[in-house]
């Protein structure tokens, strides 16, 4: 009877955020979106999309990192679910991330390094806004993003929270599995149906031990994964569940590598509950 009375609220709050969202859609001029351009020391482009309450108050920020082959169009439903609660939200556009990217740079000249770089320069750029709380800067990723944000966390003691969605931590793994040498390393390499890589990608990430890395994380990290994910087993958060200090785990029954709209809301509601347990919200 308990289990079915916290299934009964859970699936009201996630109708309530789609709901949300909708009235978001109709009601623009409470926030401001706008697009954002960033140039590196290299004076190339990153674009950014930035999603802002519309109020003189400063307010927290997630700073979203996509994963392999998307673009920052993976964190629209996020932004626009996390607005109707004063949290702004910057969606990065990593350099030759995407054949769609927005942002300069071909996908076969991106690595781990050239987004992880693009990810540091935008958090130096949001603790200029005027609008943002520094204490409250979140770091946020899917995937590939996952580790990038794992890692920015890790390195940066500001940052107050760290929330993973099906972090790629395996991803090493797999690229050394695939070359097990550096002369066994192609020029370029088409590491999804969607992207083609290039050999930079595969010698910045190989040597990466992101397990080992987290075991130096201080902070209460949130990790959300789909118990039918494909691509990065649950497994793989499991065990980064088992190793950081201090985070939570939760798994949305269904979902696969990549949250469709009422996934996210599912997830939204997790990022709330957390946001109210790190003095967030």
């Amino acid at each position: 009877m308990k289990k079915k009375i916290i299934f009964v609220v859970s699936l009201l709050i996630i109708i309530i955020i789609g709901v949300l969202i909708v009235l978001f859609k109709n009601n623009t001029d409470k926030y401001i979106i706008k697009d954002l351009y960033f140039n590196n020391d290299k004076n190339q482009k990153i674009y950014s999309k930035l999603y802002r309450p519309n109020t003189d108050k400063k307010v927290p920020v997630v700073v979203y990192s996509h994963g392999l082959g998307a673009t920052y169009r993976a964190c629209s439903d996020y932004a626009e679910g996390l607005l109707e609660y004063n949290v702004a939200s910057i969606c990065i556009d990593f350099r030759g991330g995407s054949n769609k990217s927005k942002s300069d740079g071909k996908t076969t000249e991106m690595s781990i390094m050239t987004e992880y770089e693009d990810l540091l320069l935008v958090l130096d750029e949001v603790r200029k806004m005027d609008f943002i709380d520094k204490d409250k800067i979140i770091v946020m990723g899917s995937s590939q993003g996952g580790v990038l944000s794992a890692m920015a966390s890790i390195n940066d003691k500001d940052i107050k929270g760290t929330i993973l969605l099906y972090p790629a931590f395996t991803l090493p793994d797999y690229i050394n599995n695939r070359f097990p040498t550096d002369s066994d390393v192609l020029e370029e390499y088409p590491i999804t149906n969607k992207i083609t890589v290039g050999k930079n990608y595969v010698l910045d990430i190989r040597g990466l031990k992101m397990f080992e890395l987290i075991k130096n994380e201080d902070k209460k990290v949130l990790i959300i994964h789909g118990s039918d994910d494909d691509v990065v087993p649950v497994s793989v958060s499991k065990r980064a569940e088992d190793i950081y200090k201090d985070s939570k785990l939760f798994v949305i029954d269904g979902a696969g590598h990549g949250f469709n709209t009422k996934e996210a809301n599912e997830a939204i509601i997790y990022i709330l509950d957390y946001f109210k347990e790190i003095g967030v919200l």
